[in-house]
């Protein structure tokens, strides 16, 4: 049997210590989303309980509407969290005089981070995610949840849609959709040429969304020559396959969601499809999409600003450290605010609007871990 050398006891007591304080760190952690997911849930019954009330809405909705929104109040309320826990967790260590005896036994501040610096980059992974993937699409549910039992006669259905694809020269007009079926009513679609002149003119009563295509019943079609002039009287149909056609029913649905409704790749291509808009509006979703790629980062931001602060609030007190570490990080809040009004408003472009907050803060979080002894 081999004996075990300093290096392997070394080892062994890193990985004992890393999971000690990844322990020490998750606990507080899940703690805090709970606490603040039920404080988030009761401010907004606060807001719109009356409303579930009046309408008679049954615990079942309830539940199911809060699910929904889950995603979208955990991606908000992490980064505070993390900023906590970490300084409740290293206040702890700091308190009991661990943090001390690990540095007096060999380990340096850069192993007492991993964890807490792990746990971030997770968080950032996991809130990315749930950005992408997961909250824009339930949170649209639940307003349209919402909009339901606020109105019972009302169908889950969108008007006069306007929808314009420059790529391939298509511009659309729909009277009526229904956001679940996907059928589309009073349609007029006009194809155009390079140079802007009509190629065809399509008009339906109806449309269905089948087997990734459209089928539009129920109207004609008329064609043009290139000078945009009638090829002919129009041809008639009961029904048509638009197999060749680019556009998805989510294209459409994403002319009437608000910005939080879109995923940051939604949102992308709205923005490329709709260069014709004023550069005022242009900016705004600019903003909103870089808005949306620079949250996560928040996550290690927290990290960064409480683990210098939480290491020393055992020795200088609770409040202060808390105090302190609350004040650096709302006040990259005040920053972000000020710097996207500065974007919305032309006056600096989006990405340095978005990005420079996280980028400044982050830095300073580096150099006060740089100044820790």
């Amino acid at each position: 049997m081999r004996a075990l050398t300093f290096h392997d006891t070394f080892s062994a007591f890193m990985n004992i210590l890393f999971r000690h304080l990844f322990n020490h760190m998750l606990q507080p952690l899940f703690f805090l989303l709970l606490v603040f997911s039920l404080l988030f849930i009761i401010a907004d019954l606060m807001d719109i309980g009356e409303d579930f009330y009046r309408y008679g809405t049954s615990a079942k909705t309830i539940i199911t509407y809060y699910s929904w929104q889950l995603p979208s109040m955990i991606v908000i309320i992490i980064p505070l969290c993390l900023l906590l826990a970490t300084l409740y967790s290293l206040s702890q260590l700091t308190r009991h005089s661990e943090i001390t005896a690990m540095r007096a036994s060999g380990v340096g501040i850069h192993s007492l981070m991993q964890p807490y610096l792990w746990i971030a980059f997770s968080c950032l992974l996991t809130t990315s995610l749930i950005n992408e993937w997961v909250s824009p699409l339930y949170s649209y549910r639940a307003h349209e949840l919402l909009q339901q039992e606020r109105d019972t006669d009302l169908r889950p259905q969108l008007e006069n849609i306007p929808y314009r694809n420059p790529t391939v020269g298509h511009t659309w007009f729909i009277e009526k959709m229904d956001t679940r079926g996907y059928t589309l009513q009073g349609i007029t679609l006009r194809q155009q040429r390079p140079d802007g002149t009509d190629q065809k003119k399509i008009t339906a009563k109806k449309a269905y969304w089948l087997d990734q295509r459209w089928w539009f019943e129920e109207g004609t079609l008329q064609a043009f020559n290139e000078r945009n002039n009638l090829l002919g009287p129009a041809e008639s149909f009961q029904i048509l396959e638009m197999r060749s056609l680019p556009e998805i029913p989510e294209d459409f649905l994403g002319e009437s969601k608000d910005t939080t409704h879109l995923s940051a790749v939604e949102l992308n291509t709205y923005i490329q499809t709709h260069q014709f808009l004023s550069s005022d509006t242009l900016a705004g979703y600019n903003v909103d999409l870089h808005h949306k790629l620079a949250t996560p980062f928040s996550c290690l931001l927290a990290v960064l600003l409480g683990i210098p602060v939480g290491a020393h609030t055992g020795r200088r007190g609770a409040l202060a450290g808390t105090l302190l570490a609350i004040t650096l990080f709302f006040g990259y809040y005040g920053t972000q605010f000020l710097t996207e009004y500065l974007a919305r408003t032309q006056w600096i472009s989006p990405g340095i609007g978005c990005w420079s907050p996280i980028l400044l803060f982050i830095l300073i979080g580096g150099l006060l871990i740089r100044r820790m002894r």
